[in-house]
C-alpha cells in the first residue's frame, strides 16, 4: 500500500528523531493499511531516541541483523493448517474484529472476500494465550502468485468492510526463506 505524503513525512521525522534509519526498517517499510502506519507511528512517538528496531518490533528473529538484509531469513513455518504447507506460498494477511462480533465473522469475511473475486487460499484464526487481548485476530492467506499490487487493494478492500481492521501484511509472497 502505498502511504500518504502526511504520513510519509511524518514517519521519517519520527525515525530522525529517534535516531533510525528507514533503510534499516524490518520489511523495507511494508505497512499494509492507514491503521497500520497510525499504530507504528504511535509505537515511535512514544520511544526517546537511542531505540533500536528490536524495541520498535519486539517479535524480530534472533538472527536479524539491520543494515544486513541478508539475515533477514527465517525458515518457512506456515501459519496453520489453512496455509500452504511447503514454498512457494502466497501473501498473508493480519486482521482484527471486536471480540463483540458474531463467531461466526471470519467465515463471513471469507465468503465476502472470495464472492467479490479476491484470491484467497485460506483462513484461520490466530491463537492469542492473552485472556485480556482486546481483539480476535486472523490470517488471510492469498493464492500463490498474487502481485504486490493485489494484496494492496485486497487490503484496502478489507479496510472498506464493516467491522473489520487490517493489522500488517507479515508476508508477501516474495521473501526469500533459510533452507528447510
Amino acid at each position: 500500500m502505498a502511504i500518504n505524503e502526511q504520513d510519509s513525512e511524518a514517519l521519517r521525522a519520527e525515525l530522525e528523531r529517534v535516531g533510525l534509519r528507514m533503510s534499516h526498517m524490518p520489511g523495507g517499510g511494508l505497512v499494509a493499511s492507514a491503521g497500520a502506519m497510525r499504530e507504528l507511528l504511535a509505537r515511535l512517538r512514544s520511544t526517546a531516541p537511542g531505540v533500536t528496531w528490536r524495541d520498535v518490533f519486539p517479535d524480530l528473529a534472533a538472527h536479524w541483523e539491520p543494515g544486513r538484509p541478508e539475515t533477514w531469513t527465517a525458515p518457512y513455518r506456515p501459519f496453520g493448517p489453512y496455509d500452504y504447507q511447503e514454498l512457494p506460498t502466497g501473501p498473508a494477511v493480519h486482521v482484527h474484529w471486536s471480540r463483540d462480533m458474531s463467531p461466526g465473522f471470519l467465515d463471513d469475511l471469507l465468503a465476502a472476500a472470495r464472492g467479490a473475486g479476491w484470491p484467497v487460499y485460506g483462513a484461520g484464526l490466530i491463537e492469542i494465550s492473552n485472556p485480556n487481548w482486546p481483539t480476535i485476530d486472523a490470517m488471510l492467506v492469498l493464492k500463490r502468485g498474487t502481485t504486490e499490487d493485489q494484496t494492496g487493494s485486497f487490503t484496502m478492500w478489507l479496510d472498506d468492510q464493516s467491522g473489520v481492521r487490517v493489522a500488517t501484511v507479515p508476508r508477501t509472497g516474495t521473501e526469500t526463506y533459510l533452507p528447510g
